[in-house]
């Protein structure tokens, strides 16, 4: 696993459960361990198979045709051309690289959206637990904020999507309704049980669905009263352990967004 991340979890006088955690990128080594891994996995993430191959070629100096190069500019050009937005979407990948690379039990995951933080919908939803017992098996709904200030500056639009007739109930059913698509051809298996009971789920909140906010920032700061209007995200409906929040610091997160500019966008303006 990823020994440049340092978790820790943080006790709070609020109803949510809280962690922190840290990338220690500070080393050159540790950074291009980290960044090359980051790299193949957001391009891997964005791109279909056949574009990431191509694209991989061009990158590193394989002659490519000019309309294959003007195909992989297009594709990504709503990642990279609006600075806010390229943020956003950089920020929930690395949020999601965090939970492919260091949670044990994640079984599966929807999103992040693969071209623009800002489209309609969830950030981010995943299915944790034990695969073969269905009972174990968490849903939780993600969303995800990026900035390079204080994490509390993002604060209520965290609160904002999880209000009462807020974002997520307005994104819910077109998610559950993707999702069970995606598994209608599946095997059954306890996790595509769950998602068959993803409508129930979230109307009943039942205790295995839970909301998650998370925020990744360089700045490495925060209280034991940040995001403390979280806990009244559906405060009747969901217990403590229900509401997660999870702060990811990395102090080199322009250094990140600046490379990933030069090395992949950059490269295609030819």
């Amino acid at each position: 696993m990823l020994d440049y991340i340092e978790i820790e979890d943080v006790e709070v006088p609020h109803d949510f459960m809280k962690r922190h955690i840290k990338f220690m990128l500070n080393d050159e080594d540790t950074f291009n361990e980290f960044y090359d891994e980051f790299q193949k996995y957001f391009l891997r993430c964005i791109l279909l198979p056949q574009s990431y191959e191509l694209l991989n070629m061009f990158l590193n100096g394989h002659k490519i045709k000019d309309i294959e190069i003007r195909y992989l500019r297009n594709s990504l050009k709503r990642v990279f051309s609006n600075h806010q937005h390229y943020k956003g979407i950089v920020g929930e990948h690395i949020f999601a690289f965090y939970y492919h690379h260091m949670v044990h039990d994640l079984l599966w995951n929807h999103g992040p959206k693969g071209r623009s933080s800002a489209e309609p919908g969830i950030d981010f939803v995943t299915f944790t637990g034990d695969k073969k017992i269905k009972d174990s098996i968490k849903v939780t709904v993600w969303e995800t904020k990026t900035t390079e200030n204080t994490i509390s500056s993002r604060a209520n639009q965290i609160y904002d999507f999880f209000s009462e007739n807020g974002s997520l109930e307005e994104n819910i059913d077109s998610e559950i309704y993707a999702i069970t698509e995606l598994f209608s051809n599946e095997p059954e298996t306890p996790l595509k049980q769950v998602i068959s009971e993803l409508f129930l789920m979230y109307i009943n909140k039942n205790s295995n669905f839970c909301i998650g906010a998370s925020a990744v920032s360089s700045e490495i700061k925060t209280t034991e009263n940040t995001f403390k209007k979280f806990a009244d995200c559906f405060k009747d409906e969901l217990s403590k352990e229900q509401r997660i929040v999870k702060f990811l610091f990395i102090e080199l997160l322009e250094k990140i967004m600046k490379d990933l500019r030069n090395n992949v966008w950059n490269k295609l303006q030819i």
